[in-house]
């Protein structure tokens, strides 16, 4: 495969993509972590800079049927409507936040094929469940592949995504309440915690794990920054110390982001929560006068990454106009509608047209890094992770 130096720098700098593992929950050394085994995927011919033809394309996919999409974000409808605008191919865009892969399964199986594109925020069940299955086909833009990371080809992400540990400036002012992760686990913090549920949302287990596996020393040297002096633990990693702690420490469950967001950031509140959301709940800011920001500078991260990763369905009757939607969902026109809402493109030459809530260099320097390395790791893992928050929530 290609790789652009350059370019996988620039993205690797952006992102903080992970490279090393240590052993995760239950495993006994590092070792025992296989990589995924990527090595051997073939590219198809327009996946190549010199295979790629924009305007072969855009012929082949005139002359089929019209697409569906199924996208986690509402936002979907308008990329779709603007696709079928510019090149006069129907597509109907679905907000489907809930089963939609085993609705693509399911629709596979029956040879009815509803959805023709998958975009969801779950590389790990993509790449384990439907990519290994041929239920989905991965396609990387032949204009686009060479600029990405290398990380960020297999599966293909599309865009990053990260959930904020967030505070109430209208309380707080300009200075997050908390500087390290550890002192939402004291008891000052007790209750004072809210989240969207992590046991309806398989990322949380993905994040989780990687944070286990990829990043107990920056767990663990945050313990020590805060406390002077080296965590001891039984547990298998500093990060699942952590979550032990911070499960028992009563933190506040929502269904929703939005639910979390006027938790935390509502104006009138003496005493309110910090919070973990998207920042695309940024903009009640604006439309409801919350005081939502995130909390730069808090150790060791202020952000975790749930990067969308997005498909063509293998059995699709309009795999040409699937693609065509691919390309321009990630292009810097289809971009736009959703880097508004805090998503950012792996490409470096699509550009955020605005950052009004300062996140651009949050995560460039204090984003949790993701990593696609070991992809069926954390798939079999999700159970285990969500056995132990319920353990030991309080």
């Amino acid at each position: 495969m290609k790789n652009k130096a350059v370019a996988a720098a620039a993205l690797t700098m952006v992102f903080g993509f992970g490279l090393t593992a240590c052993a995760p929950p239950g495993a006994t050394a590092s070792e025992d972590v296989q990589k995924d085994d990527k090595r051997t995927v073939e590219l198809q011919p327009d996946e190549t800079a010199d295979g790629f033809d924009l305007d072969a394309l855009i012929d082949a996919a005139k002359g089929e049927g019209p697409i569906t999409i199924y996208d986690e974000t509402g936002k979907v409808t308008q990329i779709a409507e603007a696709f079928t605008a510019k090149y006069g191919i129907e597509a109907e865009g679905i907000k489907i936040e809930a089963n939609a892969v085993d609705k693509i399964k399911r629709e596979s199986a029956s040879n009815n094929i509803i959805a023709d594109v998958l975009a969801i925020s779950d590389p790990a069940t993509v790449y384990t469940e439907l990519l290994a299955d041929e239920i989905v086909t991965n396609w990387v833009p032949g204009d686009t592949y060479d600029k990405l990371p290398e990380e960020a080809r297999y599966p293909y992400l599309t865009s990053g995504n990260w959930l904020w540990w967030t505070y109430n400036t209208e309380v707080y002012g300009d200075t997050c309440p908390v500087s390290n992760i550890w002192e939402l686990t004291d008891e000052d913090w007790k209750g004072k915690i809210s989240m969207p549920d992590p046991e309806a949302r398989a990322m949380y287990s993905n994040i989780w794990n990687q944070a286990a596996r990829d990043q107990d020393e920056a767990f663990a040297g945050a313990y020590e920054k805060l406390y002077g002096k080296a965590l001891e633990t039984d547990e298998a990693s500093a990060f699942q110390e952590w979550l032990k702690r911070f499960a028992g420490n009563s933190p506040a469950v929502f269904k929703s982001d939005e639910e979390v967001s006027e938790a935390v950031g509502a104006p009138g509140q003496a005493n309110p929560s910090m919070g973990q959301m998207f920042a695309a709940k940024y903009r009640n800011n604006d439309e409801k006068g919350f005081f939502n920001a995130p909390c730069a500078g808090l150790e060791p991260f202020v952000a975790t990454p749930t990067p969308q990763t997005m498909q063509y369905v293998t059995k699709s009757k309009s795999p040409n106009a699937a693609k065509l939607y691919i390309h321009f969902a990630t292009s810097q026109e289809g971009m736009e509608f959703i880097m508004p809402d805090g998503k950012r493109s792996y490409n470096p030459e699509v550009v955020a047209p605005e950052d009004s809530h300062g996140l651009d260099p949050l995560i460039a320097n204090e984003a949790q890094p993701f990593s696609t390395e070991y992809l069926e790791d954390d798939y079999k893992n999700t159970v285990k992770w969500q056995d132990f928050w319920r353990s030991n929530r309080q």
